[in-house]
C-alpha cells in the first residue's frame, strides 16, 4: 500500500492506494478507519463492461470526470456487504477472470471506477494512478483506493499525509512522479533493423528504432562511434511532404554533409506523431521534450551519451557534438 498525492491545483488530496490483487479484510479495515474516505476500485473499462457494470449516471457532470460505475456486492459471499471481509471478497471477485455478471448484486457497497484510456498521461487522477501503478508492478491492472481525511472530517493535506506515511511506514508518491515515469517509459526504444544507405554525402548506416508508442524512428550513422572522439549529432523532426518533395531535403542534406566532413556522427530522424494525417504534413512539427527524450534513448542505444538541446528547440536542431556515454 502507498499514499498517492495529486496536484495542489486539482483535488489536492491523498489516497491510500493498494493493488487489488493484494486486497485483504485487514487492508480494507485500515483504509476505512485511518483513511475515513470512500473505498473504490479503479478498473479498466473493458473489464467493467465484461461484468456488465454500467456507469452510475448516463451524463457525468463531475468536474474532475470521476467515472463512477454502479456499486456492487459479490452475490456468493456477501452478508451485509459492508464489512471489511465482504468488501474484500467483492473486490477479489471483481478482478477474477472467471467472474460473470450474475455473480454481483447491484447496488452494493463497493464502488468500481472506470479508468481513462492512456492512464495518468490522459487524466492525472487517483483512478488512473492506481491502475497504472498496479500494471507497472506486473499485477492485474486494478486497484483499491480510499481518500484520506483528517480526524475533523476535512481532507488531509500534504504535511498530515507525510506524517501518516511515516507513522504507518507507507511511501508517499505524487501523480506527477508517476506521469514522469510513464513518459520516460514511452521514450524507451528498441533497435529493430539496420541497412547500408549510400547517399550524396557518403555511405551511412540506417538503423531503425521503435518507441513504446510503436512510432518508428531512424538514425543515420556515419563512421565508428567508439573512437574516443566526440561524434556529431543532428536531430530532425519528420516533415513528410517537405523532406520528400520540398525544401526539407536541403536541411537534411546540409546536416548529412556536416557529419561527413566531421568524419563520424548521427542524424536522428524523429517521426511525427501526427504523420498518418496528410493535413499534419504541411509543416515540420517542433521538436518537443518528448522528442529529446526519444533521441537521448536512441543515442544511448548507439553508445553515445545524452546531448544538450536548448530549452526552446526549433524544428531542426543544429548539428552539435554529443557527450560520450
Amino acid at each position: 500500500m502507498v499514499i498517492i498525492v495529486d496536484d495542489a491545483d486539482r483535488e489536492n488530496e491523498g489516497d491510500f492506494v493498494l493493488a487489488a490483487e493484494h486486497v485483504s479484510a485487514e487492508a480494507i479495515n485500515f483504509m476505512a478507519t485511518v483513511g475515513r474516505g470512500l473505498i473504490c476500485v479503479p478498473m479498466r473499462t473493458e473489464a467493467l463492461e465484461a461484468l456488465e457494470i454500467p456507469p452510475a449516471v448516463a451524463h457525468n457532470t463531475d468536474p474532475k470526470g470521476t467515472a463512477f460505475r454502479v456499486s456492487v456486492d459479490h452475490a456468493g459471499t456477501a452478508t451485509t456487504g459492508i464489512s471489511a471481509t465482504d468488501r474484500a471478497n467483492t473486490i477479489r471477485a471483481l478482478i477474477d477472470p472467471a467472474s460473470k455478471p450474475l455473480d454481483f448484486t447491484r447496488p452494493g457497497h463497493v464502488f468500481p471506477l472506470g479508468y481513462a484510456r492512456g492512464g495518468v498521461l490522459a487524466r492525472p487522477g487517483h483512478t488512473e494512478a492506481a491502475v497504472d501503478l498496479a500494471e507497472l508492478s506486473g499485477l492485474i491492472p486494478a486497484g483499491v483506493i480510499c481518500e484520506i481525511c483528517s480526524a475533523d472530517g476535512e481532507m488531509a493535506r500534504l504535511p498530515e499525509l507525510m506524517e501518516i506515511g511515516r507513522t504507518h511506514g507507507l511511501p508517499v508518491l505524487t501523480i506527477a512522479d508517476l506521469i514522469a515515469h510513464r513518459r520516460d517509459q514511452l521514450c524507451e526504444v528498441e533497435r529493430v533493423g539496420e541497412a547500408r544507405l549510400p547517399l550524396a554525402a557518403g555511405v551511412f548506416r540506417a538503423i531503425g528504432f521503435v518507441d513504446r508508442s510503436n512510432r518508428e524512428h531512424i538514425a543515420l550513422v556515419m563512421g565508428r562511434l567508439d573512437t574516443g572522439t566526440v561524434p556529431m549529432v543532428s536531430m530532425h523532426a519528420e516533415w513528410l511532404l517537405g523532406d520528400v518533395f520540398g525544401g526539407g531535403r536541403d536541411e537534411l542534406d546540409r546536416a548529412l554533409r556536416r557529419i561527413a566532413i566531421h568524419g563520424h556522427g548521427v542524424l536522428i530522424y524523429l517521426r511525427d506523431p501526427q504523420a498518418d494525417c496528410i493535413g499534419a504534413g504541411v509543416a515540420r512539427h517542433p521538436l518537443s521534450r518528448h522528442d529529446q527524450r526519444v533521441a537521448d534513448a536512441i543515442l544511448v542505444k548507439l553508445g553515445i551519451g545524452e546531448i544538450d538541446v536548448p530549452a526552446t528547440v526549433p524544428h531542426t536542431s543544429e548539428v552539435r557534438c554529443a557527450r560520450l556515454a
